[in-house]
């Protein structure tokens, strides 16, 4: 924990949780806690060999 963040967060110790809620709105602080963001799920790619049905051609340049 960094110094600063030590030093605030002994200020708040003795302090009510409206006065807390106060200093960190007055902070930036959001209201809510907001629930991460999930990754969209993601489709599973073939297992090593492939699938012998499918064909394609690449030409790298």
């Amino acid at each position: 924990m960094s110094e600063a963040l030590r030093r605030i967060a002994d200020a708040l110790a003795d302090s009510s949780e409206e006065d807390r809620a106060a200093v960190l709105n007055a902070l930036g602080a959001q209201g809510k806690r907001q629930r991460p963001v999930h990754d969209a799920p993601r489709t599973p790619l073939p297992p090593p060999g492939g699938s012998s049905g499918i064909h394609s051609e690449v030409e790298w340049v």
